[in-house]
């Protein structure tokens, strides 16, 4: 864990916007479940390889491009639209505009660079709540990769009080519960990785997105098995969201206990 200064007081997540729809009961009785979704979310950001540097703006949405919920990013950067299922999986608009602008792998995806971004979170000082931001920093570039195993090396880092609290990881499921533990006691992080209505998938998961419960709320929390979970329905949801439904979530809740 990194400790400097780094500016006064709690940091606040500015420069972004965030709206959600959660799910409401429908006239037949059933809860709307998959229904509930996020809207867009908008933060600054940066991106920077051999040739230099260059402030961007992420916009994520919640995606049925695949029939299952999932998430989309999109930025633009050197003047060329990109979009992806994840951070790690930008690819251009027009493939042959990046041509000679961006490092794209074999697949046709953004490699060789470091994005980094503001994500909008909220935080619990002494059961106050507070907005802060989480920076993170993706390095793509081939053979950085600090964790073994790994194709990259995620950093996430919050301020408070001056102080720079940050932690490495492989993706953000991980990587955003170390920071809260990394955080003096007291202080916790309020968004959906640490909600009682938040799971993954035993398919399993990419960089980012945990499935949200909030519309079928008693049938995910009488999981108790693999064969209970699958039939639950989801919403898929950036780690640091939060809703007006959060709930601190108790240890051995739902698939991943």
């Amino acid at each position: 864990m990194q400790q400097s200064v780094r500016g006064d007081g709690l940091s606040a997540g500015r420069g972004y916007t965030a709206r959600e729809t959660c799910g409401q009961p429908r006239r037949d009785g059933l809860e709307r479940g998959a229904e509930a979704v996020i809207e867009t979310l908008i933060f600054p950001g940066g991106y920077r390889d051999q040739a230099g540097y260059e402030a961007v703006t992420w916009r994520v949405e919640g995606s049925r491009r695949y029939r299952l919920p999932s998430l989309d990013f999109f930025t633009a950067i050197r003047g060329i639209d990109l979009r992806g299922v994840d951070f790690d999986s930008l690819e251009p608009a027009d493939p042959s505009a990046a041509a000679g602008k961006l490092p794209l792998n074999q697949a046709g995806e953004l490699t060789g660079c470091v994005l980094s971004g503001d994500l909008p979170c909220t935080m619990a000082v002494g059961g106050q709540r507070h907005p802060a931001t989480i920076a993170f920093s993706l390095d793509l570039r081939p053979g950085t990769a600090v964790l073994p195993g790994s194709a990259h090396t995620l950093t996430a880092s919050l301020v408070l009080d001056g102080v720079t609290y940050e932690v490495a990881d492989d993706w953000f499921e991980d990587g955003v519960q170390r920071l809260e533990r990394a955080l003096p006691p007291g202080v916790q992080l309020v968004c959906c990785v640490t909600c009682l209505f938040s799971d993954y998938s035993p398919g399993g998961h990419g960089l980012t997105g945990i499935r949200c419960h909030r519309g079928a709320k008693e049938q995910y929390l009488a999981v108790r098995s693999k064969a209970d979970y699958w039939p639950v329905p989801v919403t898929e949801v950036p780690e640091t969201y939060l809703c007006e439904e959060y709930q601190r979530r108790i240890p051995g809740t739902g698939y991943r206990g």
